[in-house]
């Protein structure tokens, strides 16, 4: 049975995979020829990692969190990977490419699992459910500690 940990892992892995080609090369810091240019896109890619935990509540020390409060914290954890491994990800050989994907995707988990602490809503996921908004405060309430029948 897969850990959320792993869960999270692959979830990142495949936002990675999944970037438009302009999307990876900016992020990398190449041009269409792959030549070296300015890094760019990083809050871009960073915001659509983010957005990919809509169906996990996120815990800081003190208080709940939905997914575009973390954005900022996967946005420096993106400029911490190392260009050369941003780089080898648009690797014309698709085996290089994936693990260095994956290498990311394992430094950004464990970057964000260090943090925060992560727990799926019980609705399954935002896409399953008309209005996980409501999902969410119904499992968690507005805040933490606070029941939804108290407000």
């Amino acid at each position: 049975m897969r850990t959320l940990e792993d869960e999270i892992e692959s979830m990142i892995a495949v936002n990675l995979a999944i970037l438009k080609p302009h999307q990876r090369r900016g992020f990398a810091g190449l041009d269409q020829y792959r030549r070296p240019v300015e890094v760019r896109g990083v809050q871009e890619v960073a915001a659509i990692i983010a957005d990919s935990f809509r169906a996990f509540a996120i815990f800081d020390i003190e208080s709940v969190l939905r997914s575009p409060a973390i954005t900022p914290f996967v946005t420096q954890t993106l400029y911490s990977i190392p260009i050369e491994l941003r780089r080898a990800a648009c690797d014309q050989d698709r085996s290089k490419a994936g693990n260095a994907r994956n290498q990311m995707a394992h430094m950004i988990s464990a970057a964000l699992l260090q943090r925060y602490h992560f727990e799926q809503l019980k609705h399954g996921g935002s896409s399953c459910h008309s209005n996980w908004q409501q999902a969410f405060e119904e499992q968690f309430g507005r805040r933490r500690g606070e029941k939804a029948n108290e407000r």
